[in-house]
């Protein structure tokens, strides 16, 4: 039995129309110091800002991040998900891209 919930609730609970999605990517880098780690992480952040997209995640070598919309009820593209790989396979601190596909980012739920 489907419950009917309110335009009010599905807005509030990030349902339906205000799903929020976003993509996951784990990366394989060999940066050999902190401070190549750090500067990756910043240019990366930096090139998502510029498409109004948001970063999480952590990790040293081996890292796991997700991507969203800075928006408050904006999603990452298709397009967006593509800028970041390609950006991504240019860089010559990563070994390895596991690029997820877009999900319902209040959906994720993550593993130890």
């Amino acid at each position: 039995m489907s419950s009917q919930r309110s335009k009010r609730l599905r807005k509030k609970l990030y349902l339906d129309e205000f799903a929020v999605f976003g993509f996951v990517i784990g990366l394989k880098l060999n940066t050999e110091s902190d401070e190549e780690l750090d500067a990756f992480i910043e240019s990366l952040a930096d090139f998502a800002e510029s498409r109004h997209l948001l970063v999480g995640g952590g990790g040293m070598s081996d890292i796991e991040l997700v991507i969203g919309s800075a928006l408050r009820y904006g999603s990452a593209t298709e397009q967006d998900r593509k800028s970041i790989q390609e950006w991504i396979e240019e860089r010559n601190e990563v070994e390895l891209l596991d690029l997820g596909p877009l999900v319902d980012l209040h959906q994720l739920e993550f593993v130890d």
